[in-house]
C-alpha cells in the first residue's frame, strides 16, 4: 500500500518559488535563527507535530536536485519502494567515502575544531553520543546534507531524542561555553557557524550507532560515484582509492594503516579544495570558499 511521503522545501521570501515541483512549500515568514539553518526548521517541524501528519516526512533544501543529480520524483519513488524502512536517504557526495573514514574525519579537516565543539555540545545537551567512537560511514550510512525522510518513529527517536535536546539547550543557555563554541564561524562559501555542520553529521552518526534501525540508502555503483566528483583532483583520488576502499567496505575491515592513509588523503583533498575554490566559484553555490 502506498505511503504518504511529504518532503518540504523551505520558502523564505514572497518571490521565492519551489525548485522541485514534487515537494511541498514550507513558508518561513519569520526566519528566526537563520544561522541554525535547517536545524531550526527540523526542530520546529517536530514541535509542531508535522511529522505526525504523514507516514514519512523530510525537509530538503532548494539545492536538492543540483547536489543529488536526481529529480525529486525519483527520490519519492525510491521511498515508496522501500516502505519497510524507518528512514530513507541519499548522499549527494558519495565520493567522500573514498578518502574519509567517517563524517568526522572529513569534518575536522574542513572545519578544524568541529569534533571538539560537537562533543562539548552533545555533553552539555545530555545526548549520549561519543564522536571518538563513531564507526565507519560507508554507502549504507553516509549522508552529507539533510536529504532524508523518516517515519514517525524515526522522527521521535532521532529528532525528538537527539536534535531537540540540543535545540532546547542552546535556547536556554546561549552564554554557555558549549553554545558559544558551536556558534563560532568556520570556513565555507558563505558565513556559517559550526552548528549546522555538526547537525548535518549527526544523522550518519546516529544511524551508524543504531544498526537495528531499518534504513534505505540510495546507492550508486562505482562508475556513477565518479560522476559526482566535482573536479579532476577528486577523480584522481577516487581512481587511486577505489579498489582498496571497496574491498574494505565489503569485508567490513579497515586496517589502521588504511585509516591512516585515508586521513592523509583527506587532508590533501581538503587543502586542494580550499586552494582551488578560493578563486573559483564552487559548483553548488556559485561562490568561492570563504576563508
Amino acid at each position: 500500500m502506498s505511503k504518504t511521503v511529504a518532503i518540504f522545501e523551505p520558502i523564505y521570501s514572497q518571490d521565492q518559488t519551489l525548485t522541485c515541483a514534487d515537494f511541498l512549500p514550507l513558508v518561513r515568514a519569520d526566519n528566526a535563527r537563520p544561522e541554525w539553518r535547517e536545524f531550526k526548521i527540523l526542530t520546529d517541524m517536530y514541535r509542531n507535530g508535522e511529522h505526525l501528519r504523514h507516514d514519512y516526512t523530510g525537509l530538503f533544501s532548494p539545492k536538492f536536485s543540483l547536489k543529488s543529480k536526481i529529480a525529486g520524483s525519483g527520490f519519492l519513488d525510491f521511498v515508496q519502494r522501500h516502505d519497510g524502512a524507518d528512514v530513507a536517504f541519499i548522499n549527494p557526495f558519495p565520493q567522500l567515502a573514498y578518502w574519509s573514514f567517517n563524517v568526522w574525519m572529513q569534518g575536522e579537516e574542513a572545519h578544524p575544531g568541529l569534533a571538539r565543539a560537537a562533543q562539548a555540545l552533545l555533553d552539555a545537551s545530555g545526548v549520549d553520543i561519543s564522536i571518538a567512537d563513531t564507526p565507519r560511514h560507508g554507502p549504507a550510512t553516509l549522508a552529507y546534507c539533510n536529504f532524508w525522510v523518516g517515519s514517525r518513529r524515526f522522527w521521535n527517536e532521532y529528532v525528538g531524542n537527539t536534535l531537540l535536546p540540543i535545540a532546547d539547550f542552546l535556547e536556554a543557555n546561549p552564554s554557555h561555553e558549549a553554545a558559544i563554541g558551536v556558534m563560532t564561524d568556520t570556513m565555507h562559501t558563505d558565513p556559517a557557524p559550526f552548528l549546522p555542520f555538526i547537525v548535518e553529521r549527526l544523522f550518519s552518526t546516529y544511524i551508524s550507532l543504531h544498526p537495528e534501525l531499518p534504513r534505505a540508502a540510495y546507492t550508486f555503483d562505482a562508475n556513477t560515484v565518479r560522476e559526482y566528483c566535482i573536479n579532476d583532483f577528486e577523480k584522481l583520488l577516487f581512481d587511486r582509492m577505489r579498489a582498496k576502499i571497496d574491498k574494505a567496505d565489503a569485508s567490513d575491515v579497515f586496517e589502521p594503516a588504511l585509516i591512516e592513509q585515508m586521513q592523509t588523503v583527506c587532508a590533501l583533498w581538503q587543502k586542494h579544495f580550499f586552494d582551488f575554490y578560493a578563486t573559483r566559484p564552487h559548483p553548488h553555490t556559485g561562490q568561492p570558499v570563504r576563508i
